[in-house]
């Protein structure tokens, strides 16, 4: 067989791999054993399986594989998602085999229960984990402080990569914790703002003018909205159903210029006046309109998302949303970078790097050959083209050539845009779970009415502040 990518090197072990004394995998397993049953508690959360439509229960034999016959070395990646995403991994992994004949790949599926991914914490504090999984770039910090997370910096050296082969975001993503421990495989660039061109037209406003600030997308919004018997049955946008309320309060907050941890990424600031003032912004909004509770905008039963409708005007998607509406329906988007508040943030500071991470844990089998699977899918023309073709995952590599593809697309080309522009990412904080969590639940209590901003978000400081104090005594910081 012809290798169409250099063979898996050596790396020097010692330098790469050191074992975590018996200290610390003590307190590794205890403290791993209560995140795996912790999903209540907002540990390690956020892990939904992609199904893309398709049931997993009708795929569980396509979602696994067996390694390649005859291959000197084995690895082992856990696969947590579901449906056509779920087979497009398998088939990254069979495209490596291909490529080279050293490093056969086992894809075991491993889905996450209640959000949360159990069977490879399990596999963690048991000493036996997979080779390769992935993780939120957000929750990273919580297992690097655990002593379970392999130590990236030294592969990247060897091969040549650092901050110059990264999108600036994406890098400081990836960098928080001083070190590399974790690769983007699928960014997000969170979030372009699509909009229905036939709702705007209607609603007697520009399709070709989309909104620049917050104000102007309030006043559009006003224009669009429809009523009937006390129900909203059109509507311009909802800001707090941007992914959830967390990532709706990310999005607007940054909008807003707001930071959600403190300059030494050692304490949450939720409380601080930009948060607020962002939370009081969707709360004002949704009062405007009607109240999020009055919205009546969908039929039961329908599956793409909202913009679909023809009864939304502007909302944020993902690719793979913007992707399913613009094959599977005959709505005429547009699409704009998310607008920013005027006098407090800047065009493109809504705009903030989420996805999915490949990392290899330090009790791994063989983490020189799992790093050349990583390098494979995250860093090279090859991986990251296959990557982007199979299931439109964004590629972190500054000079991937699937961004100019991604560029070129009548669809998806904005996100090539907000990706140069994204200047935010998430909290990358040990206690990111809790803190999306504490979100989830006292936005809502905001936009709804049962506690004021400020009240919500000072709860959301207090909580999360207490569980990265016990996080740090428990582990001695």
């Amino acid at each position: 067989m012809t290798d169409r990518w250099p063979r898996t090197r050596t790396y020097a072990r010692a330098a790469l791999h050191t074992r975590t004394p018996a200290w610390a995998l003590s307190r590794r397993a205890v403290l791993l054993a209560a995140v795996a049953g912790a999903a209540g508690s907002g540990a390690l959360a956020g892990c939904r399986v992609i199904d893309d439509g398709v049931g997993a229960e009708n795929l569980s034999g396509a979602l696994n594989k067996e390694p390649a016959p005859g291959r000197p070395r084995t690895i082992e990646m856990y696969n947590q998602w579901g449906g056509s995403a779920g087979q497009a991994w398998v088939a990254m992994a069979q495209l490596y085999e291909e490529i080279q004949d050293d490093v056969a790949v086992r894809i075991t599926y491993a889905p996450p229960t209640a959000d949360t991914q159990v069977r490879l914490l399990t596999s963690i504090a048991a000493e036996s984990p997979p080779d390769v999984a992935f993780v939120l770039p957000e929750h990273y910090p919580q297992l690097t402080g655990l002593g379970v997370v392999t130590d990236l910096g030294p592969y990247l050296a060897a091969d040549g990569l650092g901050a110059a082969d990264f999108n600036p975001a994406i890098w400081k993503a990836m960098n928080l914790t001083g070190t590399v421990y974790s690769m983007p495989a699928m960014v997000d660039p969170n979030f372009p703002l699509f909009y229905n061109r036939a709702v705007l037209s209607d609603a007697g406003l520009d399709p070709d003018a989309p909104p620049v600030t917050l104000d102007e997308l309030t006043a559009m919004s006003e224009a669009i909205l429809q009523q009937q018997g006390g129900r909203i049955t059109r509507i311009g946008t909802m800001p707090w159903n941007y992914y959830g309320y967390s990532n709706s309060l990310y999005t607007i907050g940054f909008a807003f210029g707001a930071s959600f941890v403190s300059a030494d990424n050692d304490q949450v600031t939720t409380e601080s006046p930009e948060v607020v003032t962002a939370l009081e912004w969707i709360c004002d909004f949704a009062e405007s309109m009607g109240g999020a509770g009055n919205v009546a905008i969908t039929q039961p039963g329908f599956s793409l998302p909202v913009l679909g409708t023809g009864n939304v005007g502007l909302m944020p998607m993902t690719a793979g949303d913007a992707s399913n509406l613009s094959e599977n329906s005959d709505i005429d988007l547009g699409s704009a970078p998310f607008p920013y508040a005027e006098g407090a943030g800047q065009p493109g500071s809504a705009t903030w790097i989420g996805g999915w991470n490949m990392f290899i844990p330090t009790e791994a089998g063989d983490p020189d050959a799992a790093w050349d699977f990583i390098r494979w899918v995250t860093t090279t023309p090859e991986g990251t083209t296959e990557n982007y073709e199979q299931m439109s995952n964004i590629p972190g590599l500054a000079q991937a050539p699937a961004l100019e593809d991604l560029e070129a697309d009548p669809v998806l080309g904005v996100f090539a845009e907000v990706l140069r522009e994204a200047q935010n990412v998430r909290p990358t904080i040990p206690v990111a779970g809790v803190l999306s969590q504490q979100l989830d639940i006292y936005v809502g209590q905001a936009v709804f009415g049962q506690l004021t901003a400020q009240q919500a978000m000072q709860r959301v400081s207090d909580i999360t502040n207490a569980a990265w104090d016990e996080f740090r005594e428990t582990n001695g910081e």
